[in-house]
C-alpha cells in the first residue's frame, strides 16, 4: 500500500506518473515554484562556501574543486545514472546516486590515467555530457523530471545538512587548520591519509609510501577519488583532505538516507526521520566516547566516502529487489558493489548478511527466493572475494573473532538495552504484514544485525570493529523509521501494546546506559573547545618543505628521514609517523611503519601493539640513520648504493648531525632541511 506525499494512505491503484520508483512526488511545478524547490539547497551552499572561507579555504580554492566535483564527478554520474535507470527520477535522488556512479568513474579513470603516465587523461569524465548532448537518444537524459518534493522534506534535509557543516566546522575544521601551528598536531591518522592520496597521485597501483618494500592492503578509492581531483585542480592535498574531499560525499550520504527512507516507508517525513535517527541516536557501547555516527565523519574520510557509495548502491536495490528494474541496473549494481569495496571493507560483507536474511524470509514467506535477491548475492559475494584477493590479498589487519566467554553477560545486556531504546521503532515492523517482509526493509535489518553482531564478536587492535556498526547505522534508522511508520497504520490496540514496551525499555535504559551516552553532541563540542592547538607532530615548514622536494624531484624518488614516530605522554613513541610522505608526494625508505602488512601479522602473532612495534628490519633502519646521526660519506654511499636513495628530509628538532660536507642542502624552511644525495 502506497502512501500521499502529505502522509495519508494512498489508493494502491494510484496511477505510476504520481509514483517515481517508490516515491510519491507532488505534480510538476511551475512558474515561481519551480524555482523555489532550489532554495534550500542554495542555502546549504551558501553556507558551505562561508565557512571553508572562514577556516582559510580560499574562494579560487573552493570555486575550483566545486567544478571539479561538478564537471567531472556529479554531471557525468548523474547522466549515466538517468540513462541506466532509464528515466529521470526526484532530483535529490538523482544527485545522491549520480555522484556515487561520477566517483566511481573517476575512481576508474584517474587508474588507469596514471597507470599509463599520463594523469591528465583523469579528466576523461568530461567527454559523457558530450556524448549525451550529441547522441538523440541519450539527449531525454538532461531533463530532470520536472517534480519536486515537498518543501517540509526539502527543508528538513537541509536542516540536517546545515548541521552537518555547522558540526564540521566547530568540531573539525576550527581544531585543525591549514598552516602552521594549526596543522601541527591533527589526529594521527589524518597524515595517513594524506599520504596515500599523494602515492595515488603518482602511483597505480599503489604501495605504502611512508615504509619502501611494503605492500598497500587498504581501501583506497576514496584516496584515488582524492589524487584526481588534487591532479586535475592544482588543490593541496592537505586542503583536500581537512576542508573539501569529504565534503561532497558527507552532504550526498545525508541526502541519500533521507531518500531512502521515504522510498521505504512511502511517507516524506520518514525519510527526514531516517536522517535524523541515523544522526543522533546514541551507539551503545561500553566505554567509547563516539556515541553518534558524528564522530568520525572526518577523521574516518573513507567511512564517509564508503557510505555515500553504499548509500546509491542501497537506492538502486530499494527497486531492484522489489523487482521494479531494468536490465540496466544490473550495471548499477556491479559498479557501485565494485566501488563500495573498495572504498571501505566493511560494506560488502555487510550487504551479504543483509541478503541472507533476504533470501530467508523469502524463504519462509514465498518458499522460494527471488532472482533479483540470487543475482544480487552472487554479485556482492563475488566482489567480496576479489577485493579480499585484489586490494587485501589476504589480509585482515589484525581482525578476528572475540574469544569466547570474553564478553560479559551484564555488558552484553546493557549493549542490548541500549539498542533497543535507540531503535525501539524496529518493533513496529512486527505489526506491519506489508513491511517485515518488504525485501528492501528486511535488508535493512539483516545490515544491522549483521553489524551488531560484527561488532560484539570481532576485535581489531585499532578498534576498528566499531566501523561495522557505523556502517549499518542508517540502514537500521529507516528500519525503525519504517517500523513507525507501520505502527501508525495500526489499531489504537496495537498503539497501546508498543507504548507499554516502549515504557519499559525506556525504564531500563535509564538504569542501564552511562548517562554520558545520553549527550554526546554537548561532549563533543566541550572536546572540541579543549582541543590543544599548539606544536606537535608536525614540525615548522614541513608543508612548504613537502611542495618545494615535490617541484624539484621525480615522483619515483626516494626518500630518507630521521623521522619516525610521534611521542606520547610518558615518552611513549607511536609509529604513525607520516607526514613526510604525505607532503613531500615521495616514497621514503623508512618513515613510520605502523598500518603495514608486516606490522600487523607480527602483531597477531606476539600480541603486541601494532603502532609501537620496533622496526623489523633493524640494519635498514640502522643503515637509514647512520646518515643522520654520523654522517659520514660512507654513510651517505650506503645509502645511496643500496637503498636508491636521491634525498634527505630531515628534522631539526631531532638534532641531526651537519651534513654538509656530504650532501647538498637544497632548501631549509622551519625546522625542516632537505638534502640532495649526490649520483651513484
Amino acid at each position: 500500500m502506497g502512501r500521499t506525499v502529505d502522509g495519508g494512505r494512498m489508493d494502491v491503484h494510484t496511477r505510476s506518473a504520481d509514483v517515481d520508483g517508490g516515491l510519491p512526488i507532488r505534480p510538476r511545478a511551475t512558474g515561481l515554484t519551480a524555482y523555489a524547490g532550489y532554495l534550500p539547497a542554495l542555502v546549504v551552499t551558501a553556507l558551505a562556501v562561508a565557512l571553508l572561507r572562514l577556516y582559510d579555504v580560499p574562494l579560487r580554492t573552493t570555486a575550483l574543486f566545486g567544478a571539479y566535483t561538478i564537471v567531472v564527478v556529479a554531471l557525468p554520474g548523474v547522466l549515466v545514472w538517468r540513462a541506466l535507470r532509464g528515466r529521470a527520477g526526484l532530483l535529490a535522488e538523482d544527485l545522491a546516486g549520480g555522484l556515487a556512479v561520477g566517483y566511481a568513474l573517476a575512481i576508474g579513470t584517474q587508474l588507469a590515467a596514471v597507470a599509463v603516465g599520463l594523469p591528465r587523461l583523469a579528466a576523461a569524465p568530461i567527454g559523457v555530457p558530450v556524448v549525451f548532448a550529441i547522441v538523440p537518444g541519450l539527449r531525454r537524459c538532461w531533463r530532470g523530471s520536472g517534480r519536486t518534493a515537498p518543501p517540509a522534506w526539502s527543508w528538513s534535509v537541509a536542516a540536517g545538512l546545515i548541521f552537518l557543516l555547522l558540526w564540521s566546522a566547530a568540531t573539525f575544521y576550527r581544531t585543525i587548520g591549514l598552516s602552521y601551528p594549526g596543522n601541527s598536531s591533527p589526529y594521527l591518522d589524518l597524515p595517513y591519509q594524506i599520504a596515500l592520496t599523494s602515492e595515488l597521485k603518482h602511483h597505480v597501483p599503489p604501495v605504502t609510501p611512508y615504509a619502501a618494500g611494503e605492500d598497500l592492503r587498504y581501501h583506497w578509492f576514496f584516496h584515488a577519488a582524492s589524487a584526481s581531483a588534487g591532479n586535475l585542480t592544482g588543490v593541496e592535498t592537505q586542503t583536500l583532505v581537512y576542508r573539501l574531499g569529504v565534503l561532497p560525499a558527507l552532504l550526498m550520504f545525508a541526502v541519500a538516507v533521507a531518500v531512502l527512507g521515504w522510498k521505504l516507508a512511502g511517507r516524506w517525513w520518514a525519510g527526514a526521520g531516517a536522517l535524523a535517527v541515523t544522526l543522533f541516536t546514541v551507539r551503545p557501547g561500553q566505554r567509547d566516547s563516539s556515541g553518534v555516527i558524528l564522530f568520525n565523519l572526518w577523521n574516518s574520510p573513507t567511512q564517509t566516502f564508503g557510505a555515500m557509495i553504499f548509500a546509491g548502491l542501497m537506492l538502486v536495490l530499494s527497486d531492484v529487489l522489489r523487482g521494479r528494474h531494468r536490465r540496466a541496473d544490473w550495471i548499477l549494481v556491479v559498479l557501485l558493489t565494485v566501488a563500495v569495496a573498495g572504498s571501505k571493507a566493511t560494506f560488502v560483507p555487510l550487504l551479504v548478511c543483509g541478503l541472507l536474511l533476504v533470501a530467508a524470509v523469502q524463504a519462509v514467506t514465498l518458499r522460494r527466493v527471488t532472482r533479483p535477491v540470487l543475482v544480487t548475492g552472487l554479485i556482492a559475494v563475488a566482489v567480496l572475494v576479489a577485493a579480499s584477493l585484489v586490494l587485501f590479498a589476504g589480509s585482515t589487519t589484525g581482525l578476528r573473532l572475540v574469544p569466547p566467554g570474553s564478553l560479559r553477560v551484564g555488558t552484553l545486556g546493557s549493549i542490548a538495552v541500549g539498542w533497543l531504546a535507540a531503535w525501539a521503532g524496529l518493533a513496529g515492523l512486527a505489526f506491519a504484514r506489508e513491511r517485515r517482509s518488504d525485501p528492501p526493509i528486511v535488508l535493512c535489518v539483516g545490515i544491522g544485525l549483521a553489524g551488531m553482531g560484527a561488532m560484539l564478536l570481532t576485535t581489531q587492535p585499532g578498534g576498528s570493529q566499531a566501523y561495522f556498526l557505523q556502517s549499518a547505522r542508517p540502514y537500521l534508522s529507516i528500519a525503525a523509521v519504517c517500523g513507525v511508520a507501520g505502527l501508525l497504520a495500526r489499531p489504537a490496540r496495537v498503539w497501546r501494546i508498543a507504548g507499554v514496551v516502549l515504557a519499559v525499555v525506556m525504564a531500563l535504559t535509564f538504569v542501564t546506559v552511562p548517562h554520558r551516552y545520553l549527550d554526546p553532541a554537548r561532549a563533543a563540542l566541550r572536546q572540541a573547545e579543549n582541543y590543544p592547538v599548539r606544536p606537535g607532530q608536525v614540525p615548522a615548514g614541513a608543508l612548504d618543505a613537502g611542495r618545494w622536494l615535490r617541484r624539484h624531484s621525480s615522483p619515483d624518488d626516494l626518500v630518507a628521514t630521521n623521522v619516525h614516530c610521534v611521542r606520547l605522554p610518558g615518552g611513549v613513541c607511536d609509529y604513525r609517523n607520516f607526514w613526510v610522505s604525505a607532503y613531500a608526494e615521495r616514497r621514503v625508505l623508512v618513515e613510520g611503519w605502523a598500518y603495514t602488512p608486516t606490522a600487523y601479522k607480527i602483531a597477531e602473532k606476539t600480541g603486541a601493539n601494532f603502532t609501537r612495534l620496533p622496526y623489523w628490519d633493524q640494519r635498514r633502519l640502522a643503515d637509514n640513520d647512520a646518515v643522520f646521526t654520523s654522517g659520514t660519506a660512507a654513510d651517505v654511499h650506503r645509502l645511496v648504493s643500496a637503498y636508491g636513495v636521491r634525498w634527505l628530509f630531515a628534522d631539526r628538532r631531532l638534532k641531526p648531525r651537519p651534513l654538509d660536507q656530504v650532501a647538498t642542502l637544497r632548501y631549509h624552511s622551519g625546522d625542516c632541511l632537505i638534502y640532495e644525495l649526490p649520483r651513484p
